[in-house]
């Protein structure tokens, strides 16, 4: 049975979160993708979607 979509949200959320925060730290997506147990392309993906709802929850404000 699949997780129920609250879940799978926070879930997404907090990789998203923890992937900035360690290229915050300066970490290659090499080794970012090393510390989450991924592949350097989901961590682009992580670091592109993250992005993107920043942008998006900036226009939101204005």
């Amino acid at each position: 049975m699949a997780e129920p979509r609250n879940q799978f949200l926070a879930r997404a959320a907090e990789r998203r979160e923890q992937a900035v925060a360690l290229r915050a730290q300066g970490l290659s997506y090499l080794e970012i993708a090393a510390e989450m147990g991924c592949s350097t392309g989901t961590v682009g993906r992580l670091l592109h979607d993250a992005r993107l709802l920043e942008k998006k929850a900036q226009q939101q404000a204005v």
